[in-house]
């Protein structure tokens, strides 16, 4: 008797997480790719949210106290990189500034359409 095995979607993942931790140490001995890793990995993963909220419309379940503290945190970042002059923060908080304002402002903008401009979340 054969045993079929069920497909695990979730193995890729795992693949990809060894390779990357498999570099990992390779990554420590070079900050600044270390960095840019770093940079990209948070910056992308603004990327799903920002494509099922333009998909959907739908920001219910998004905090705008949160977002809000969240952009002013990332902009602090940002204007962080441009004084130290630091590459990987400036990419990867600018690129994330703009993915979170996005979110920020489809939020507003639904609150607004919906007659909520009072609600703080």
């Amino acid at each position: 008797m054969s045993v079929i095995s069920q497909p695990r979607p979730y193995l890729g993942w795992l693949a990809i997480i060894g390779i990357v931790a498999g570099g990992f140490p390779l990554l420590l001995e070079h900050p600044a790719m270390l960095g840019i890793v770093a940079a990209s990995c948070t910056t992308l993963s603004f990327l799903p949210q920002v494509i099922h909220t333009f998909k959907t419309r739908d920001t219910s379940g998004i905090s705008l106290s949160m977002y809000i503290i969240f952009v002013f945190g990332v902009f602090c970042w940002l204007v962080y990189g441009l004084k130290s002059g630091d590459i990987p923060l400036i990419s990867g908080n600018g690129i994330t500034l703009l993915l979170a304002s996005t979110v920020l402002f489809l939020k507003i903008k639904t609150n607004i359409k919906e007659g909520n401009q009072n609600t703080p979340v």
